[in-house]
């Protein structure tokens, strides 16, 4: 078993809040996460990273002022297209490798990281293969996957686009949250809003307490405040859409009333946001 290695690194960021429509500016972000591509709260440090092309490492940062507090390399893990991150038992935290741009991934990954140096304990690490209805002739999977949520002792996957193509809708999978090699289950479809290029799912938030879903694009969040993956068919979803249609990325919760969202850098530019929720 390896231990965690961690460094801290200080920027001062001195950033002003400004509102963006529903969207508050929290801070901009360090520029060493320039491709902030997935949110994680674990109810005291705030965890993303950086998607494919960069280095495998966690990220803990300051809500404040947008500082890197800590780095977390998990060992036997590799950065193919990390996409998203979720919070599961017991504080860990999962890794979605599941990036898919080029359609030509045969399996996908998830791994499982407990990023604590009093806790050395081994990566999970979940392989994902899809059922034949899902791939290809080649076996290779017909769906780009970029977000992810932790509910029940299952991992849920949502879909991005199909072949390149969005079809107003996202695609529900899924997956026991187990080591080694697991089969997704398809669960059915949530309609969004038509075939817009925003509408695309970029990122996905699950709180566990109050059951509630939140799902992310460029330009829009969907609150489903109670998700039943066996009941796709009657759920209830808000939308809350954005004046501003930046590449936003990663989403979470830090509580039943609030989201944090982070984007890529785009010109110089990076926010991390909150949403407040609203009745």
């Amino acid at each position: 078993m390896r231990k965690f290695k961690f460094t801290f690194t200080f920027v001062l960021l001195i950033i002003p809040a400004l509102t963006f429509g529903q969207l508050k500016g929290l801070t901009q972000l360090s520029n060493e996460v320039s491709e902030s591509s997935g949110l994680a709260f674990d109810g005291a440090v705030l965890w993303t990273h950086n998607d494919s092309g960069n280095r495998d490492v966690l990220y803990g940062i300051d809500t404040n002022d947008g500082t890197i507090t800590k780095k977390v390399f998990p060992p036997g893990t590799y950065n193919e297209d990390w996409e998203d991150l979720a919070i599961g038992d017991d504080g860990i935290v999962y890794i979605s490798d599941t990036g898919n741009n080029d359609f030509s991934r045969k399996s996908v990954t998830i791994y499982g990281v407990i990023p604590d140096p009093n806790s050395p304990e081994n990566v999970l690490t979940t392989t994902i293969e899809f059922p034949e209805d899902y791939t290809t002739k080649k076996g290779k999977i017909k769906y780009d996957v970029e977000a992810l949520i932790y509910r029940n002792g299952s991992f849920y996957l949502f879909t991005k686009t199909f072949r390149n193509k969005f079809k107003d809708r996202t695609a529900v999978f899924e997956v026991a949250a187990k080591n080694g090699t697991q089969t997704a289950r398809f669960c059915g479809f949530i309609p969004l809003c038509g075939k817009e290029d925003n509408c695309k799912i970029t990122g996905a938030a699950f709180h566990q307490s109050s059951g509630q879903l939140a799902l992310l694009s460029h330009k829009n969040v969907w609150l489903i405040p109670d998700f039943d993956p066996n009941a796709l068919d009657s759920i209830t979803l808000k939308r809350y859409e954005f004046d501003d249609e930046s590449q936003k990325e990663g989403i979470c919760f830090i509580n039943a009333d609030e989201l944090l969202i982070s984007e890529e850098r785009n010109k110089g530019r990076q926010w991390l946001y909150s949403l407040k929720l609203r009745d």
